[in-house]
């Protein structure tokens, strides 16, 4: 080692050493932290912004799960009644009920531009209600003369009853769509829509079509819209009506008249229906519904339940005894079998027989579950399960608490002569075939 190297080293705890201040080293490294946080908000709000935005639509491709179908419910309207517990207030029903009493001070007379008025305001409640009205077209293969196969094509109207969010459901007449090779909504020249048979039920000739929402075209799906189903309880003869649909043969035509009878009664399995009849022309290829000048529903014409004197004329089913009817078809639930056909007894029947309710049995259908207990025509059924039974509609409403399979205990007045007894009998409910 040189002289001048152990100089250097014996001197080397002298050697200057630069220490930077303590402020200067904060700000170096307090600007990168700024920074890094900055960005890391920044990044986390525009994060956060895009999934907000694209969050709803990414959805609808990502997520598997459907949207869930919103059951079919009709409200049921009966006639408004006065409080039971208010002495004060006459018991007025429909058939009885008194006009208020109008008080015309002055005369005027009416002309040709009041009539053109009062058919304009017809046209335009037939013209709001044809969103509700489609056009349906059913393909049959037949067999011609030379037993070639050939496609015919059926057309009538149908009327949209519910949307269940998933699909439109349509009610029309089964015998139009029933063993279709295919069912079609036409909703112009050149766009038609696939339908299918949901359910039905023949002794009535009503079917329920379903048409996939997500088929629809958006622009026609603005224009379609349930019907909005009245009550036909009140209906009264002179009633002013129309009758949309096809109800003289031709689609989408309209028809004016007034309810002239009403009363008849259609018995059915299990349950009555209420018919009446209007002023309207009928002939074989006669569809449709009759609407009231409110414009709701309050009836559906038939072909297959009509009476011998009424056979030129609508007769029409009334919509209040058909809602539970549609609920079952549309929500695909059990047609519950009992299997009788009843008739409601009179007050003098009742009085007669010494009790408080009941219905008679008109008929007893072989091989049904009511037919398997026992029960026989000319029995009188007073309670199912210690329920009073009222009425035909009340004994429909009581058995559809319930399921095939169920067993109920049935109280019926048995008629022997002069004798009467009382027997319990056990109906098991059965899923009616179709």
């Amino acid at each position: 080692m040189s002289e001048n190297d152990k100089d250097n080293k014996e001197y080397e705890f002298i050697k200057e050493q630069v220490i930077e201040k303590k402020r200067k080293k904060i700000k170096r490294f307090l600007f990168p932290t700024i920074t890094n946080v900055g960005f890391a908000i920044l990044f986390g709000a525009t994060a956060a912004l895009t999934f907000v935005i694209l969050e709803p639509k990414l959805s609808k491709y990502l997520q598997h799960e459907e949207e869930p179908i919103t059951p079919v419910c009709f409200p049921t309207e009966y006639p408004q009644e006065p409080d039971v517990e208010d002495t004060n207030t006459p018991v007025v029903t429909p058939d009885t009920a008194e006009p208020t009493p109008v008080i015309v001070e002055q005369s005027i007379a009416a002309d040709i531009d009041d009539y053109l008025s009062m058919n304009d305001d017809i046209r335009k409640a037939a013209h709001e209600f044809s969103g509700s009205i489609v056009e349906i077209s059913s393909s049959f293969s037949v067999e011609d003369w030379f037993g070639k196969s050939v496609d015919k094509e059926t057309s009538t109207t149908g009327v949209i009853v519910y949307n269940n969010t998933k699909e439109l459901l349509i009610m029309v007449s089964l015998d139009r769509v029933k063993d279709a090779d295919s069912i079609k909504i036409v909703l112009s020249d050149d766009t038609m829509v696939e339908a299918i048979l949901q359910d039905y039920v023949s002794e009535i000739n009503l079917a329920v079509i379903a048409v996939a929402i997500k088929d629809i075209p958006e622009y026609y799906m603005s224009t379609l819209k349930p019907a909005t189903l009245g009550e036909s309880y009140t209906v009264s003869v002179g009633s002013p009506i129309l009758a949309l649909g096809n109800p003289n043969g031709y689609s989408n035509s309209m028809e004016i008249g007034i309810v002239t009878s009403k009363g008849s009664i259609a018995s059915i399995t299990d349950d009555n229906l209420e018919l009446f009849n209007t002023s309207i022309t009928d002939n074989e290829n006669s569809d449709g519904i009759i609407v009231n000048m409110k414009g709701k529903v309050i009836g559906l014409i038939t072909r297959t339940l009509k009476e011998e004197n009424n056979e030129e004329i609508n007769t029409v089913i009334g919509i209040s005894s058909l809602k539970s009817i549609l609920e079952v078809m549309g929500n695909k639930g059990p047609h519950l079998y009992f299997g009788v056909k009843m008739q409601d007894m009179t007050d003098t029947a009742k009085t007669e027989y010494d009790i408080g309710n009941g219905i008679y049995v008109n008929d007893v259908l072989s091989d049904s579950p009511a037919f398997d207990a026992g029960i026989q025509k000319g029995d009188i059924i007073l309670e199912i399960d210690q329920l009073p039974i009222l009425d035909s509609g009340n004994f429909n409403n009581v058995i559809s608490e319930y399921q095939p399979g169920d067993k109920l205990d049935v109280k019926i007045m048995r008629i022997n002569g002069s004798k009467t007894s009382e027997i319990n009998l056990y109906v098991t409910l059965q899923d009616k075939a179709k």
